[in-house]
């Protein structure tokens, strides 16, 4: 008889203790910095962010540099991205498996390795556009591990009550270094040129990595696995059942990845939007990134702080029709006057919708599954590039960029109210309906303090 691989039995989500603390304040908006672990981990990123976004602006500057079409600016995302599509679940298999910090601090060596050859191709002048492709291409498969990984290790350096708050911090962290990646981005790639900070970049990775290698192993919150594996096709398959059997992560999956897909697409089209609609030079296009990260970190701040007290579905979809309804006025906005404060309210709405919707999935997941299910998510996110960027790229090249905001704003707001539409008929279904509060709230939690089950 073939041997089975010893699962213990997954509890239910309505049964795991909740993600959030009750009340608010400063207090507990930096919660989860009372933990070393966090603060040396959080360190980190803050470093190698601020070198990742200059070289997300610069990496596409180069390409018009060189002569790209907005088709080949699309391609060149795409790329990137396209590896997520595939590789992501294998990450999340491995995730549940193996030693996360370790995996982190190879697959980030690997990623400045990439960034230093694409400094030395562009400061010798031989660059052309099939390298930066190619790099694209090898970077997307470094992340797409990286991401799925880094995403379910979090659940280890803090308890789960502190979880949901070091989610909104990091995202916050995220956004701080939009907000200074770019805007000196702009600066640099005016003065030194976009080689300059392709090799800030790669030297901006030693941060993560010894923040990595400072965490104290021996205080790492315990994950529970099972005592054998099965097959890869195997594990792969359990997380997929379990994402399509609960509503609370596949419906803010399709939310997610409908959203991503067509509205998403700022990389492709804000170069194009920045030097041929609003006719701004390099540093106008590195400020439009900064604003709209300006307003992401407000949208990541305002979670950190009054998440535990705000219904979640709420926040998903509100962010979610705001976004998509300030995206259609920057697709009909011609003036920087106007498309600057636009940016503000993007970035402010994209992540109050993207970081419930992380926090929503991760309160859905126990810890044995919780890289597989987190690997959906990266797939959903990243994965969804290739295609919105050929699709904005395509739009950009017959009709223009605003076409691309119109066009894709239109097609995500359909999706946010099929979704909107499945989450009110679901409730209205309910007998006791009326009387249910919107999980994720304080006032969702029973005496004994047990969120409510999962999709509802």
């Amino acid at each position: 008889m073939a041997h089975r691989p010893r699962l213990r039995l997954l509890p239910r989500p309505d049964t795991q203790p909740p993600l959030v603390r009750a009340g608010g304040g400063l207090r507990q908006g930096f919660a989860a910095l009372r933990h070393a672990n966090f603060r040396y981990y959080l360190g980190g990123q803050i470093v190698s962010l601020v070198g990742t976004w200059m070289q997300s602006v610069s990496q596409p500057w180069l390409v018009l540099l060189l002569g790209g079409t907005p088709l080949q600016l699309g391609s060149v995302l795409a790329l990137q991205y396209a590896p997520a599509m595939v590789l992501a679940p294998l990450g999340g298999v491995l995730a549940d498996r193996v030693d996360k910090r370790r995996t982190l601090m190879v697959v980030n060596s690997v990623a400045s390795l990439e960034a230093a050859i694409l400094f030395g191709l562009t400061i010798t002048g031989v660059v052309e556009i099939w390298h930066v492709m190619l790099l694209a291409a090898a970077l997307g498969m470094v992340n797409a591990v990286e991401m799925t990984v880094r995403q379910a290790f979090a659940a280890e350096l803090v308890p789960r009550d502190d979880l949901m708050n070091a989610i909104a911090l990091n995202s916050a962290t995220f956004n701080a270094a939009r907000i200074v990646g770019p805007g000196v981005a702009g600066i640099t790639l005016a003065i030194f040129g976009p080689a300059f900070n392709f090799g800030i970049n790669a030297v901006s990775y030693l941060g993560v990595i010894a923040g990595l290698w400072r965490i104290d192993t021996t205080q790492l919150q315990p994950i529970e696995r099972p005592e054998t594996f099965g097959t890869v096709r195997s594990s792969l398959a359990e997380g997929l059942r379990y994402a399509r059997r609960t509503p609370s992560v596949l419906w803010p999956l399709v939310m997610l990845g409908g959203v991503a897909t067509f509205g998403m697409n700022f990389q492709t089209l804000l170069p194009l939007y920045a030097r041929d609609t609003l006719h701004l030079g390099a540093e106008g296009y590195g400020a439009l990134f900064a604003i709209m990260g300006a307003g992401s970190l407000i949208g990541s701040l305002m979670l950190a702080f009054l998440g535990s007290r705000r219904p979640l579905w709420r926040l998903i979809l509100g962010g979610g029709a705001f976004f998509v309804l300030f995206e259609l006025a920057l697709g009909l906005s011609r003036s920087p006057l106007v498309a600057y404060p636009l940016m503000v309210v993007l970035g402010l709405s994209s992540m109050l919708m993207v970081n419930t919707i992380n926090v929503t999935i991760q309160n859905s997941v126990s810890n044995e599954l919780r890289g597989r299910v987190m690997s959906l998510y990266v797939m959903v996110f990243a994965g969804s590039a290739p295609f919105g960027g050929f699709f904005a790229g395509t739009m950009a090249q017959l009709w223009g960029p605003p076409a691309g905001f119109l066009v894709g704003g239109a097609v995500a707001s359909v999706v946010v109210g099929l979704v909107a539409w499945q989450h009110v008929a679901s409730r209205s279904s309910r007998p006791d309906a009326a009387a249910r509060p919107d999980p994720g709230s304080t006032r969702a939690t029973g005496a004994a303090g047990r969120p409510r089950a999962a999709g509802e």
